[in-house]
């Protein structure tokens, strides 16, 4: 081999090896990148949002919901059965239905839930197992709930809650039970008015720093402007963050087709959604939008029998 090849084999071979060299230290940087991603996420979170079960906080289950800002309280649909039990017995179909969520797309911090509900001559009855979290922390919340009108314009609902909560291998499980309560009241053929509450005997936790579930309570309005659109607003209270205010609209497209849109405070998100109604089957799809921590996409599928 002469000099001039001897050469030239030299500068590839130097190339090549710069080129692996580089490729490695991209890979690092997008492992560490994914690393700092999960870690500024729940910094965020922890910081603003006591992130998860941690703060008691189980958010409005559902993709309609979801694309109205997380307002659920005065609405009367399928996930009720979670969201103010009161609504089952104004929704009044046997259904089923699953509802998944991927937070900030982050595997982790994804959630998944499954309920069902059965119209009988005595009032609603229903049942929901709502799961989040991975292996190192998760938490489940099963719950058993009931529903009925007294008269054409007010309902009650309660469901007593099973939860869950386990913290890695090492930390050992935790189980309580406690109860969600809800009332709808139907004002005007326009106007409903809902309230809710979530484990108002402030259960505790852990005996660690007497560490407990928190309380939340959520009271709001929907209004319907006319048959095509509704608009929803409601505070809710969780005992150990501030107040939130959550908004959302909700536009009729055609007979099966529509938009919905929302907003909702501490944390500052903007959601939006779509949804089909096709006979017995309902497909919601919506994402929420957080400036931070970015898009948290969510599904949900329903089947009335």
């Amino acid at each position: 081999m002469d000099s001039m090849t001897q050469s030239a084999v030299f500068r590839v071979t130097h190339k090549n090896k710069r080129f692996l060299s580089l490729m490695q230290i991209l890979n690092k940087l997008v492992e560490n990148f994914r690393r700092m991603r999960v870690s500024f996420a729940l910094f965020i979170l922890l910081l603003f949002c006591k992130v998860g079960f941690a703060s008691g906080d189980w958010v409005a289950q559902g993709g309609r919901s979801a694309g109205m800002g997380l307002s659920s309280v005065a609405v009367s649909d399928f996930w009720s059965v979670n969201n103010n039990q009161a609504g089952m017995a104004f929704f009044d179909q046997t259904a089923a239905g699953i509802y998944f969520e991927n937070r900030y797309l982050i595997k982790e911090m994804g959630s998944q839930s499954g309920a069902f509900t059965l119209k009988t001559q005595y009032g609603m009855f229903g049942a929901s197992v709502v799961y989040s979290g991975d292996a190192n922390y998760r938490t489940t919340k099963t719950g058993l709930a009931y529903a009925r009108k007294f008269g054409n314009h007010f309902s009650a609902g309660i469901q007593l809650d099973y939860i869950a909560t386990a913290l890695g291998e090492d930390y050992g499980k935790r189980n309580n039970i406690t109860f969600d309560a809800g009332v709808l009241v139907k004002v005007t053929e326009q106007l409903t008015f809902g309230a809710h509450t979530f484990n108002p005997m402030h259960v505790k936790l852990s005996e660690y720093n007497d560490e407990r579930i928190p309380t939340t309570l959520n009271a709001g309005f929907g209004f319907a402007f006319s048959d095509k659109l509704l608009l929803t607003a409601e505070a809710y209270k969780n005992s150990e963050l501030p107040m939130e205010f959550r908004s959302g609209l909700e536009y009729q497209l055609s007979q099966i087709a529509f938009a919905r849109l929302g907003l909702s405070t501490n944390p500052g998100r903007y959601t939006f959604g779509f949804g089909l109604l096709m006979k017995k089957l309902t497909l919601d799809l919506s994402s929420s939008w957080h400036p931070q921590l970015g898009y948290s996409p969510q599904v949900s599928l329903q089947y009335s029998f």
